[in-house]
């Protein structure tokens, strides 16, 4: 399993990278290649209960200015159905500006690989 769960954060990273642009198309088909219908997203303590209309409405505002995003993964821990990695996420916003931002993220997977929990703690650098 462990190597499954790099795997699926490989495949969301990827998935990430394509749909998260102000360019990209975006809807509730592509958010269940990825994500459990039913999810939780925590970021920074803050606890978000969600379905993929919802995260649809987020991720919308999240990417309205976002060129592009990537990442550089430094640490990966996988274990049973979850795996931890520290990374540094880069944000290019469409007037050119970076938003750098040094993460650790914790994803469990169900049995098809779709994200059912996405943790994250992050502080911008």
């Amino acid at each position: 399993m462990h190597s499954q769960n790099r795997d699926y954060l490989r495949r969301l990273l990827d998935w990430n990278r394509l749909h998260l642009t102000s360019t990209s198309p975006l809807s509730d088909s592509d958010i269940a290649e990825v994500f459990a219908p039913q999810f939780v997203v925590k970021a920074n303590g803050r606890t978000h209960p969600a379905n993929h209309q919802n995260y649809l409405e987020f991720l919308n505002g999240f990417r309205r200015n976002v060129h592009a995003i990537d990442y550089d993964l430094h640490e990966e821990v996988a274990e049973g159905s979850s795996i931890v990695v520290a990374m540094t996420a880069r944000v290019t916003r469409i007037g050119g500006a970076v938003d750098r931002f040094e993460a650790m993220l914790l994803l469990t997977f169900d049995q098809q690989g779709l994200v059912e929990l996405w943790q994250e703690v992050y502080i911008q650098s």
